[in-house]
């Protein structure tokens, strides 16, 4: 720095006097060798300590502290060389306020030249930085301290850098997990010292705590690595941390693990030998049992529980659990035994004993074999300790050993004795105990069958039985109820009901069968008489309903004629018109069954003679064993018995059907192609059947005559209407001239009255040419598309022009309602039911008609207020001619109005009913079909 020249001296001084002060930071200037103070702005005055009084005083007077520093050397090295000396961070003790403190400054000493460029002082700048210098020396102090707790901290830690986690920073606790040597993995990415570790899940885990800064935790994790050149399994307990610098950036991970491995591997060593232990006494079955005999308690576990039938799981109790559970006859040796125990140490304490238990809750008995040892303190028995076995299956084994050989002894004798057959024989069929009942029912003899193949009894086509059995048996299948025939020496046919079972040996292996035979043949005859007289029964009962129910006269006959020749198993049957001509010759067939009617048809009709003629003129019924010995066969001339080509017949049977008149109707005839085959049974069958077809054809003939009767009748009613017709036509025209005549008003009210009777009696007419047409078939339909609201109001109109009593309401939410149909009759109908709700209540004074209508069909309802209808009534009110007399005596009518409708309303594929209770009125309603269904 150059010292100014005079003229500018005072300037400058007062310029750098103003920067020196006003500078921020501390600054002072020392002029001559002496290094005497003169300028010091408030900051290094404060630096220093020793208040405003420095200057003029020289550098060491005020900084004597310094004495021990180079400071001062440097000072004058400045002043003498003219050379600036700089210095950062550099520590200096100032005594500030009385007491020696440690300071950091960054300062310089920068000299000062004159005009001539002689140094004739220096300039000392300084910034304070001793804050800055702290935090560093703790920051390295807290680092330094980091890592020594790192490497001396008692568990495994290491401290992996940047997102390669390379291996920082690791202890000998970490080094010894790895297993590796510690050069080989220091500077270096831990998964690129460990690969071993890699795909274990790690590396995911270290990453995430990188990038989130989530520490991770985890106990008992298997890490399989290469230590020491073996791999192996080390079990840890680590935390992944994230670890940041002084910013708070996450800069790596810090990892902190423990070796448990030896804890793990010691405590799974535990664990399975106590599986080991428990799976052992588990398949064992065994219980224990843990007494403390000093303080009184008593453990099982839920195997001895289970012995004793404890289903709970609370303390169990010497006297209540055990002795109580002990079976009564085993209480009292088994309690003296323990006590005895108890007493002496003398008995070595050792316990062993077998008893019965009686299970608390489910009262089971149990055979238990109990092992234990009692423990004595100074003489003192203190614990009891031992198992319990559950032997049941042995003692009942040894049970059955016992009961074995009795039944052995037993058994040999039953099958002595037996009246069944009883035999034995290998699985290939070789016969090896035979008892005497099958000595007696084949005929062989003990020594003769034994060591023989089975098949000497079977008949040859049923060889394949045996085979079908020796396979049910293979497989451990008992053959139940198997029902045979097999042979005796002679070769009679026995009929057996076997029972087979499989031989097994005390290895469970099937070595042959045992076969228990009973002879059913009493059984089998006895089961197809009684099949055979079931099926006769069913017959019967069909025969009877059928006949019973029938009233066709053909029908009949033919159920008849089947029945029997299927009942008496004849060859065939048939039915025979009890039709004489003049010569007495001749008899009409009518059914047939058994045999075709051209068989009969060949050889005309049977004639009048002696072995026909009983059974026509009714003497009785004919039953021959063999009729061409029969004394009265082959006496008539031109065939002398049967013409050639008949139906053979030899058994003969033939049963007259008589009315209640006693009139032979005809006979049932049969006919067998061998002998004795008709019994007094089918005789006595065929005889109680022809009673019931008796009755039922005279009821079929009595049904034909009442319907030719019934056909007269509308016959008759048909002319007569079709008579009546003509002269009403002719009464009701004059009556209707003379109405116009006749002004007079008395006269012209009978002449009214007399035309509404003859319109009665016209309605009557056609009611009856209408019943005469529906019988006979021949109510014609007229069929067309109509309104049939437009067909109502008509008829509404109508009724109430001539029938002023009542009011008639209509109905109904449509406008019109186009059906096909027959407008007429469905008018007819609306009338007549319009009619008789005003007829049938006639105080009521009201009559309700409703139309509504649906996708399918169109329904009518007329209401009235009547009486009503009982419900028994309402069932046959649409029958012809059926009146509700007691409802009303005194209407007139035929009862064919309802009948008529129904037949209307049926043709066009409607439905109408009533629905009615006493005392409420009636609803008719009628129903028609939109459209009628083609044909």
């Amino acid at each position: 720095m150059k010292y100014p020249n005079n003229t500018d001296l005072n300037q400058n001084d007062r310029e750098v006097a103003a920067i020196i002060e006003s500078a921020p930071f501390p600054i002072a200037v020392y002029h001559g060798k002496e290094m005497r103070i003169v300028k010091a702005n408030q900051s290094v005055i404060e630096a220093w300590g020793k208040g405003p009084e420095v200057i003029g005083k020289t550098y060491r007077e005020v900084l004597p502290e310094l004495e021990k520093t180079d400071i001062y050397q440097k000072l004058d090295q400045v002043f003498s060389t003219g050379i600036a000396y700089h210095v950062r961070n550099s520590k200096v003790e100032l005594v500030v306020e009385g007491r020696l403190r440690e300071f950091y400054f960054n300062y310089s000493f920068t000299p000062l030249f004159d005009s001539e460029g002689k140094v004739y002082g220096v300039m000392n700048t300084a910034a304070d930085v001793t804050d800055l210098n702290l935090q560093k020396q703790r920051a390295e102090f807290s680092e330094q301290n980091f890592r020594e707790m790192i490497l001396q901290a008692p568990v495994a830690m290491c401290l992996l850098k940047g997102p390669d986690f390379v291996v920082d920073l690791a202890n000998d606790a970490m080094i010894e997990i790895w297993g590796k040597q510690k050069t080989n993995v220091m500077g270096v990415p831990v998964f690129k010292a460990l690969p071993d570790a890699r795909e274990q899940g790690l590396e995911q885990v270290m990453e995430a705590v990188y990038k989130n800064g989530i520490p991770y935790t985890a106990s008992e994790l298997p890490v399989v690595l290469m230590r020491h050149g073996k791999q192996e399994t080390v079990y840890q307990n680590f935390t992944y941390q994230p670890y940041r610098d002084q910013h708070g950036e996450i800069i790596g991970i810090l990892a902190t693990s423990v070796d448990i491995s030896e804890q793990v591997v010691a405590r799974k060593d535990r664990e399975k030998a106590y599986e080991q232990i428990h799976l052992s006494k588990t398949a064992a079955q065994v219980g224990t049992f843990d007494m403390d005999l000093e303080r009184g308690t008593m453990e099982w576990d839920p195997r001895c529980r289970e012995l004793f039938g404890i289903s709970h799981n609370q303390m169990v109790n010497y006297k209540k659990d055990f002795v109580q559970g002990l079976h009564p006859d085993d209480r009292g040796r088994i309690t003296s035994i323990i006590d005895g125990l108890m007493e002496s140490e003398s008995s070595g304490g050792d316990y062993d004993v077998e008893y019965r238990t009686l299970g608390a809750t489910d009262h089971k008995l149990r055979w238990v074999r109990a092992k234990g040892k009692v423990y004595y303190e100074k003489g003192r028995p203190v614990r009891f300790i031992g198992s319990v076995l559950d032997i049941t299956a042995q003692k009942e084994h040894e049970l059955s050993l016992s009961e074995l050989a009795e039944k052995q002894a037993r058994f040999v004798a039953v099958v002595n004795s037996s009246d069944d057959i009883i035999i034995s024989k290998t699985l290939e069929g070789i016969i090896t105990s035979w008892n005497p009942a099958a000595e007696r029912a084949f005929g062989y003899s003990e020594t003769e069958a034994i060591g023989r193949h089975i098949s000497i009894i079977i008949p040859k086509q049923r060889l394949g039985e045996e085979d079908y059995i020796l396979s049910q048996i293979r497989k451990g299948e008992k053959v139940d109820h198997f029902e045979t025939v097999r042979k005796t020496r002679e070769g009679k046919a026995v009929y057996l009901s076997l029972t087979i079972s499989p031989i097994i040996d005390e290895q469970g292996k099937i070595i042959g069968a045992s076969k228990i035979g009973r002879d059913i043949q009493a059984q089998k005859v006895a089961q197809q008489a009684a099949g055979q007289y079931t099926r006769r029964l069913e017959i019967m009962n069909m025969v009877m309903g059928s006949v019973s129910e029938e009233l066709d006269l053909n029908k009949i006959l033919q159920k008849v004629t089947d029945a029997t020749t299927e009942l008496t198993g004849a060859g065939f049957g048939a039915f025979f018109y009890n039709k004489i001509d003049q010569g007495g010759e001749s008899y009409t067939l009518f059914t047939l069954s058994g045999a075709s009617r051209e068989s009969f048809e060949k050889f005309g009709m049977p004639r009048n003679t002696a072995v026909f003629q009983p059974t026509f003129s009714g003497q009785g019924v004919v039953r021959v064993d063999d009729i061409t010995k029969d004394p009265r066969y082959g006496k008539n001339d031109c065939h002398y018995g049967m013409p050639k080509g008949h139906l053979p017949v030899v058994s003969y049977l033939a049963v007259p059907v008589t009315s209640r008149s006693g009139q032979v109707i005809g006979g049932l005839f049969f006919g067998h192609p061998e002998p004795g085959k008709f019994t007094s049974e089918h005789e006595t069958l065929v005889i109680s059947i022809a009673a019931q077809a008796a009755i039922s054809l005279d009821n079929a003939k009595l049904l034909e005559e009442v319907l030719a009767l019934n056909d007269k009748k509308d016959e008759f009613i048909g002319l007569a209407s079709h008579e009546l017709k003509t002269p009403l036509a002719s009464i009701n025209g004059y009556l209707q001239i003379l109405s116009r005549i006749i002004t007079e008003d008395r006269p012209k009210m009978f002449l009214e009255k007399a035309l509404i009777q003859v319109g009665r009696i016209t309605k009557l007419v056609n009611d009856l040419l209408d019943v005469s047409k529906i019988e006979a078939g021949k109510l014609q339909l007229t069929i067309a598309k109509f309104n049939l609201i437009s067909v109502v109001l008509e008829a509404i109109e109508l009724i109430e022009h001539s029938e002023s009593s009542h009011l008639i309401s209509y109905t109904s939410d449509i406008q019109d309602c186009l059906i096909e149909g027959d407008s007429q009759r469905v008018e007819q109908v609306v009338i007549n039911l319009l009619s008789n709700a005003i007829k049938y209540s006639p105080k009521a004074g009201r009559v309700e008609v409703t139309l509504f209508c649906d996708d399918q069909k169109v329904t009518v309802s007329v209401r009235d207020f009547g009486p009503g209808i009982a419900p028994e009534k309402l069932k046959s009110i649409f029958a012809r001619f059926y009146r509700i007399d007691e409802a009303s005596p005194n209407i007139s009518g035929l009862g064919i109005g309802l009948y008529i409708s129904h037949e209307i309303v049926s043709r066009h594929g409607g439905e109408i009913w009533a629905e009615s209770k006493l005392g409420e009125g009636a609803v008719f309603y009628f129903s028609l079909p939109l459209s009628l269904s083609p044909g």
